[in-house]
Formats: C-alpha cells, structure tokens, sequence
C-alpha cells in the first residue's frame, strides 16, 4: 500500500531536496510507517503534497517523516512555541530520532479564507534558540533553487543576505509562509510546515504582497517587503 502511495512524482521531489542519496530512506519508508501508525494508532488515507518529506494524511491525524531528523526538531520546537496560539497547527507528539511528527488534522481543512490574518499571531512567539533568517536563505539560494532550477543567483542571494543583516525588529518567522502553507480551521485560519527562523518579520509577508492580498494588521513597512521580493525575485519565475 505504501510503494502504491510514494509515487513517482513525491520520488522526484525528495531526490530533488536532498540529492540522490535519500533513494535510500525512501526504500525503508514502508518499514518506517509501518512502526509509527503501529505506535499510534494511525490509518493512513492519502500522501499529501510535500518537498521535504512525507507527509499522510490519517483519519484523525497528520503524520509527518523526513530523512533529516533536524528539520523534525526544528519544527517540534517551533510548534511548542507557538502553542499558545490558535493560527498554528498544534503537534500531538513527536518520535524525532526517526524524523517524525504528528500533528493534528484541521477540519475542514480546506485553503483558509483569509490566510493573511496568521502572520500577525506568528510574529508574537519568542523568538529565542531558533535559527537565524540567514541560515534559511542560503538554504533556500544554494540547496533549494539550485537544484529545482540548475542556476546559482548570486547577486540574489547576496541582495537577501544583505537585507538580513539590517538593523529591525527580529520575530520568530514561519519561514516558508504562503497561501498553500494556510489551511481553514473551525475557528479561522491555521498555518502549518513551518520552518522557524529569527529575522525581518517582511519576509513572511512576501508571498501575500505578491499575491495581492489585503495585510490586515501587518506588522511591516510594505516598502522593506518588496525589497525583499526583489531579492527572492528567482522564486517567482
């Protein structure tokens, strides 16, 4: 059932996040989800969309694996410090020495009405112990878009390290904000698959400024987020 699911497609985005060596976690997943719906109790009903893993949808649950157990972490400590609020998908737990999360599933589920209105509650989190935006944008310019595109942009990158280093207030980003990363809950919208960093709070505006939508209660100057768009301009190709 699970070499049925993990498909050619999910094959190919893995290999294109990580490089050819994850064709080797990827061959012990069906071990792999095996053991933890076993170890909660989990029926898997469909793959989910994905870059850095895989993610299943379950019958109450969401279940979360990735072949770098840091991303797990990072992103367990990131939901405990965003507990507090409702525009974040809570973690039910987590089995971080085999890179997996589980998290609760959000009813309807469906893409949030208003998916803007999360950024604001994101950036109140304390930012303290995650890692800084820099690190995120060489991820994002030397990993990520070289390998989806087969080009370097140095200017680019260099442009968006340049804007992190200026001097404004840090928040605790989602890292990875956009309309498709917002779903709707019963009581408003909930952001999910963050990837925590510390840094200018514009750059989690950048997908909403492109995009058009209405930024209630930004917590920005709009100016600083399209500098930001500029620089990440190879994104939006």
């Amino acid at each position: 059932m699970i070499d049925a699911v993990i498909d050619d497609a999910a094959r190919a985005r893995l290999v294109r996040r990580f490089g050819d060596d994850v064709t080797g976690w990827i061959d012990t997943l069906p071990d792999l989800i095996a053991t933890l719906t076993a170890r909660w109790g989990l029926t898997l009903v469909k793959l989910m969309p994905g870059g850095s893993g895989a993610t299943f949808l379950c019958t109450n649950a969401v279940l979360k694996v990735t072949p770098d157990p840091d991303i797990a972490s990072l992103e367990a400590r990131a939901l405990t410090a965003w507990a507090d609020t409702p525009a974040m998908v809570n973690l039910l737990d987590a089995d971080l020495a085999r890179g997996a999360v589980l998290l609760e599933r959000i009813d309807p589920g469906t893409p949030a009405d208003d998916p803007a209105l999360v950024v604001p509650h994101l950036h109140t989190a304390n930012p303290a112990g995650f890692p800084p935006l820099k690190a995120r944008i060489d991820l994002l310019f030397e990993t990520v878009l070289t390998r989806r595109t087969g080009t370097y942009y140095a200017t680019e990158h260099h442009r968006a390290r340049k804007l992190a280093d200026d001097n404004v207030e840090q928040v605790l980003l989602h890292g990875d904000m956009h309309v498709g990363n917002v779903l709707q809950g019963p009581d408003g919208p909930v952001a999910i698959d963050p990837r925590a960093c510390v840094g200018d709070p514009a750059v989690d505006w950048m997908d909403f400024v492109h995009d058009g939508y209405d930024l209630h209660g930004a917590d920005v100057d709009l100016d600083r987020v399209h500098e930001w768009l500029n620089a990440f301009k190879p994104f939006y190709g």
